[in-house]
C-alpha cells in the first residue's frame, strides 16, 4: 500500500492521501498496484460480495451519469464531491445484473465499485458512501473530467 493509505480490519477504516470511510464489518482486504493507480479489494466474509477499489489521477471515474445508469445522486461532504451510482448490466446469460459505485472526484479520484445480482449487496457502497470524510487538501480532479 502507499505510505498515506491504510486499512484497520478492526474499526473496518479505510484511508487514503485525501479521504477515508468506513467499510461495513466483516470485510477483509486485499491491496495491489494498478499500472498507474493504487487498487484493491474488499470481500465479505463469505465471499459473496467483492468490492473493488481504483484510486489516483488517472483512475476512471466508475460513478457518473452514463446510458446505462438507472440512479445517480451526488452529495457534497465537507466541500467534497460525492457521487453514487446504480446501472443495469442486464442482458447477460446470468440474468440481471447491477453495477454499483461511489466515485469522490475532489478527493484523489477516489473509486469503490462491485456487481451483484442481488440489488441488497449495493448497501454496501451506500455505507462507504454515507461514510466518507475528505482529508486535508483536494487533489486535481479525475483523469477526462477536464478538473
Amino acid at each position: 500500500m502507499p505510505k498515506d493509505a491504510s486499512w484497520d480490519a478492526a474499526s473496518g477504516k479505510f484511508s487514503w492521501a485525501e479521504g477515508e470511510l468506513a467499510v461495513p464489518p466483516g470485510f477483509s482486504y486485499l491491496p495491489d498496484w494498478g499500472t498507474d493507480t493504487f487498487v484493491g479489494r474488499f470481500t465479505s466474509r463469505d465471499g459473496q460480495v467483492v468490492i473493488s477499489h481504483d484510486i489516483g489521477r488517472h483512475a476512471d471515474t466508475w460513478a457518473r451519469r452514463d446510458q446505462q445508469a438507472i440512479a445517480f445522486r451526488e452529495t457534497v461532504v465537507d466541500g467534497a464531491r460525492v457521487w453514487v451510482v446504480r446501472r443495469d448490466l442486464s442482458g447477460g446469460p446470468a440474468g440481471r445484473v447491477s453495477n454499483f459505485a461511489v466515485t469522490f472526484p475532489d478527493s484523489g479520484c477516489a473509486n469503490f465499485y462491485m456487481e451483484s445480482a442481488r440489488p441488497e449487496d449495493g448497501q454496501a457502497i451506500e455505507f462507504m458512501a454515507r461514510s466518507f470524510r475528505p482529508k486535508g487538501h483536494r487533489a486535481a480532479g479525475c483523469a477526462g473530467l477536464g478538473q
